[in-house]
């Protein structure tokens, strides 16, 4: 039995939402885990009328037919569901990113599948920029782009010829990323690739430009290579600006995903990511598995064994 014990996968029966529900079945599948889907009926008051805004019958019936409505969307998904997996459904109600992680806390959930429809701008609130930040555990994404039938070496493809990236960069919260894909690994057979990118014309702590430089990274990541792994993992270094080398090498390696970490750039800009884990969010083909600052200090078993 899986240490992750519950995964949490918000819908809103969008055609997104049907590719990220095969996501999260494939992962319960997989590792005996329960299915929560969760449903957002925002029936919060209109900001604009304030706390003077009455509830009215109105209003009430207009809920009460929304309710109704998303209870027989829901039980449609539920056919989808293959048996053996156990599955329930919750409605929640208020704002959306504050009732999932609330959610996710009270479960507990041990990851959360969710879609992300582009990132932030002037008419879109990216909903999956704010819950990978607060997230008590890991997040799963995918983008619009993605089709599912590679996920975990459904279709053509053998689990074992398909890989997990990690991109690599030497810090501590890189390593707490390998150290959980590491123990994934263990319970899965699927290649590793540890990738590092330099910078063009960067000079990293000391270390000397050209290639020697980048045979010393390289030297540093193969002894991050247990022994256990020596035959499926696999290290690289590339020079050039990270977004698109990563996203590159997901492209190239026809990865199973993508596992690396999140964390907003201030407490006062808690919401905003590093320029390279937006990029990497909206950019990839494949799912991408990020790990909140909370996930980090509190790591599920089968990570921090």
């Amino acid at each position: 039995m899986s240490t992750i014990e519950t995964v949490l996968c918000p819908v809103d029966f969008s055609d997104l939402s049907e590719r990220t529900l095969k996501l999260a079945v494939e992962i319960c599948r997989r590792t005996d885990a329960k299915l929560v889907l969760e449903h957002n009926l925002e029936s919060q008051p209109p900001a604009y009328l304030g706390v003077g805004w009455m509830w009215s019958e109105e209003h009430e019936s207009k809920e009460q037919e929304k309710g109704e409505l998303a209870v027989r969307r829901i039980q449609e998904m539920f056919k989808k569901i293959p048996e053996g997996i156990e599955y329930e459904a919750k409605l929640t109600r208020g704002p959306i990113d504050d009732s999932l992680l609330h959610l996710a806390k009270v479960l507990p959930a041990g990851l959360i599948v969710m879609g992300t429809h582009g990132p932030s701008g002037a008419e879109h609130q990216s909903l999956t920029e704010k819950i990978i930040i607060r997230a008590p555990c890991t997040v799963l994404t995918i983008g619009e782009s993605y089709r599912p039938e590679r996920v975990f070496g459904v279709g053509k493809d053998r689990p074992e010829h398909m890989s997990m990236l990690v991109p690599y960069d030497f810090s501590s919260r890189a390593r707490a990323c390998l150290d959980t894909t590491l123990a994934m690994a263990r319970r899965m057979p699927h290649g590793i690739h540890l990738l590092h990118v330099v910078r063009p014309k960067s000079n990293l702590a000391g270390e000397p430009e050209g290639p020697l430089g980048i045979e010393t990274l390289r030297s540093k990541l193969e002894a991050l290579v247990p022994d256990e792994f020596a035959h499926r993992m696999a290290v690289d270094v590339v020079v050039g600006e990270p977004v698109p080398r990563i996203v590159k090498a997901a492209r190239e390696l026809g990865a199973l995903f993508i596992l690396m970490p999140a964390h907003g750039k201030s407490p006062l800009k808690r919401f905003l990511f590093g320029t390279t884990t937006l990029g990497v969010l909206h950019g990839a083909d494949c799912p991408v598995w990020f790990m909140s600052s909370a996930a980090r200090r509190n790591p599920p078993e089968w990570a921090a064994a």
